[in-house]
């Protein structure tokens, strides 16, 4: 099972590619934290997180996963520390493009998963031919501002 964090989410819903998480992973899991954050976008008009919201479960932390939360708020924001303490304490993934969010994850023992590696794994999982996920990339690039540098796509695209 794997936890996504709302960056990933976001690249994924303003490109309509959320289809690509749930062929990967099956079911897209949230917290309740990573839920309110997808609702201030709507507050701006964006519709993305509609296709988020209905398309994923949450996952309610219990009383163990609350108390590492409230220690990993001091280095983080509501959504990667709730996301965190969940993977922490049940050996889950967790699915983040924040390099801070990588760097506590990593430190408390919980397995990282990028952005590079869902796009690798898209191709050599054969769900995209390695020409469409370049076309990915490209419309990430425009839909959500994100810039990838061209080493981290040669790493993507590399066998």
């Amino acid at each position: 099972m794997i936890i996504f964090d709302t960056d990933i989410l976001s690249i994924f819903a303003k490109v309509n590619r959320l289809d690509l998480l749930k062929n990967l992973f099956s079911v897209i899991y949230i917290t309740p934290m990573i839920r309110e954050e997808l609702f201030i976008p709507l507050e701006y008009g964006y519709r993305f997180p509609l296709k988020i919201l209905s398309d994923s479960v949450v996952i309610i932390p219990n009383e163990q996963e609350l108390d590492i939360y409230t220690k990993l708020r001091l280095k983080l924001g509501k959504g990667e520390a709730e996301a965190i303490s969940i993977a922490k304490s049940r050996k889950l993934l967790f699915a983040t493009n924040d390099k801070v969010a990588q760097k506590v994850a990593k430190e408390n023992s919980v397995k990282v998963i990028s952005l590079q590696a869902i796009l690798k794994a898209c191709w050599k999982k054969k769900i995209l031919p390695k020409e469409q996920v370049l076309n990915l990339i490209e419309d990430i690039k425009r839909e959500d501002n994100l810039i990838i540098p061209e080493n981290a796509i040669g790493n993507i695209i590399k066998e």
